[in-house]
């Protein structure tokens, strides 16, 4: 079955977003891509920052379904692999994530516009990372009134940390090889293996 053109474009601009990264996409180069005159995208996405906006909404879907999945999981299974398996999911997203937004960190222009909400500029709290934590910190206090995390634990300051392990496993293991993660930063090479251990690590 073919894909519908739009789905086509979205797949397009994810690929060259996460080859160029988000300042350097083109809507030429997306419609390179997608094998779809440069006009088309127009009648899909009113303009690029549309365009870019549905884009990183395709890549951060990983995540928050993995929020979602958590809090079906409250109170089930065990709080240390239901969090092994959220960090192994934020490591595969922050290592597709990191190239994608990696040039937009020197642009301050597009830093501010993304502080300030992004492609939904004042409509209720911006989208980014501050989500992310949220949603760590909301299952947390879940398993914590169910008290399956102890009263006395931190969950702002538990999924700061976990998220961060996650975010930096994932550019180490971007711009280092195999030899020297385990050799230098004496860490597993195994993204599975990182996540179950920073899980044990972080667990009251």
């Amino acid at each position: 079955m073919k894909q519908p053109m739009r789905d086509r474009i979205l797949a397009a601009a994810v690929s060259v977003m996460r080859e160029r990264g988000v300042t350097n996409t083109t809507t030429k180069e997306v419609a390179r891509a997608a094998g779809v005159a440069e006009g088309s995208i127009y009648n899909h996405f009113a303009d690029k920052t549309e365009l870019i906006a549905a884009s990183m909404s395709q890549v951060t879907g990983g995540m928050r379904q993995a929020v979602m999945t958590l809090f079906n999981r409250v109170g089930h299974g065990s709080l240390e692999a239901n969090l092994t398996e959220y960090a192994e999911t934020a490591i595969d997203f922050y290592g597709d994530l990191l190239p994608i937004v990696g040039p937009a960190m020197g642009d301050h222009q597009i830093v501010d516009w993304l502080r300030s909400g992004g492609p939904v500029q004042g409509e209720g709290p911006a989208p980014g990372p501050v989500l992310g934590n949220a949603g760590l910190i909301g299952y947390l206090e879940a398993e914590q009134r169910a008290g399956r995390l102890p009263v006395d634990a931190n969950p702002p300051f538990l999924a700061a940390l976990l998220l961060g392990a996650c975010q930096q496993y994932a550019f180490l293991t971007l711009f280092t090889e195999p030899d020297a993660v385990a050799g230098l930063a004496k860490l597993p090479t195994d993204p599975a293996t990182y996540a179950r251990d920073v899980v044990r690590l972080l667990l009251p």
